[in-house]
């Protein structure tokens, strides 16, 4: 479902939950008849609801209740809802990682280059050097820039250090490059 549309139906029953008069306007004459059909009851409509239902003027409930169902952003006053931001990541606004020349030709002393950097970059993440095993890995993707493995293994790197743009970045290159390849799809 639409969440705007979500939002909506959750103020308009918020707002009905103050004043149920709003169900007994002829607007709201087919959900009445709806919830009644279910079993359920509606509070009755108060003496003012009831002239004002019987009056051809506009009432201040129906403009309300048009707003909420007509409006194509969610009503604007504030929720009283806390959303609970603990553990979301900040979006990283670093500038984008070097990706290495895809259309590089790889000499087989650059392949064993650029494994030797995975070793080092492996045995530098494991040590806790967070930012000495992204340099690693990003020495080893301009060496060898078309190996999946490589661009997944710094995104995890992105991912503890909290940088989702850039873990996302180089996932999508190791896709890319390998759509089988579990691990970019995990981080």
């Amino acid at each position: 479902m639409d969440p705007r549309k979500v939002n909506e139906l959750r103020a308009f029953v918020k707002m009905c939950k103050q004043d149920p008069s709003v169900l007994h306007t002829e607007e709201m004459c087919f959900l009445r008849e709806w919830v009644e059909s279910m079993g359920d009851k509606i509070p009755r409509a108060t003496q003012k609801a009831k002239s004002e239902e019987n009056t051809k003027e506009e009432k201040p409930d129906s403009k309300k209740v048009e707003e909420y169902l007509k409006a194509d952003e969610p009503p604007s006053e504030e929720s009283d809802l806390e959303i609970d931001n603990e553990g979301v990541i900040e979006p990283d606004t670093d500038a984008p990682q070097e990706m290495g020349d895809e259309n590089a030709e790889i000499a087989e002393e650059m392949m064993d280059q650029a494994n030797d950097k995975k070793v080092a970059a492996t045995e530098a993440l494991n040590d806790g050097e967070l930012q000495k095993a992204i340099d690693l890995f990003t020495a080893a993707i301009k060496l060898n820039p078309h190996l999946a493995i490589l661009y997944a293994k710094r995104a995890s790197v992105f991912v503890r250090l909290q940088k989702p743009n850039a873990a996302i970045q180089d996932c999508d290159r190791a896709i890319e490059i390998n759509p089988d390849s579990a691990q970019p799809y995990k981080w």
